[in-house]
């Protein structure tokens, strides 16, 4: 970290603490990507079964904290897949599956870049700890007579 060395340690304690608030920010963001990166695999996953299965077949389906319901399959040639803001539309099981590749690595790459600030931020503040350690260790031993 550049500039530490000149910095008053106060003005490095503030910063630390920025630092800090925005590392939790971006963790809470991961967590919610993460989370939505595991939806579209399961919608992934759930795509590539219903290739497998028949119209008519009788499956269960969530609906929601951890219930069920049975439905019958009437037809597995389109489903409905949301495309953002608000918006749904018709597709092939192919150009589904293809949507949802799409979303899922869009959120694996979005995850990565934040992982990556994180450990930016991480190292910025490992920085400023060990400058302020050294500040204090170099108080101490003046402070100590001889």
């Amino acid at each position: 970290m550049s500039g530490v060395n000149e910095q008053d340690p106060r003005a490095l304690v503030m910063q630390h603490r920025e630092l800090q608030k925005r590392a939790e920010l971006l963790q809470q963001q991961m967590t919610m990507i993460r989370m939505s990166a595991d939806e579209s695999a399961k919608a992934l996953n759930t795509i590539e079964e219903l290739s497998n299965v028949k119209e008519g077949t009788e499956m269960m389906f969530p609906i929601g904290s951890g219930s069920f319901v049975y439905a019958n399959i009437a037809r597995v040639d389109n489903i409905v897949v949301d495309v953002g803001a608000g918006i749904s539309v018709e597709r092939s099981l192919s150009e589904a599956k293809e949507i949802m590749e799409h979303r899922k690595e869009r959120l694996e790459k979005a995850f990565e870049n934040m992982s990556a600030s994180l450990s930016k931020i991480g190292q910025q503040m490992q920085a400023i700890e060990a400058f302020i350690s050294r500040q204090q260790q170099a108080q101490e031993q003046a402070q100590v007579p001889r």
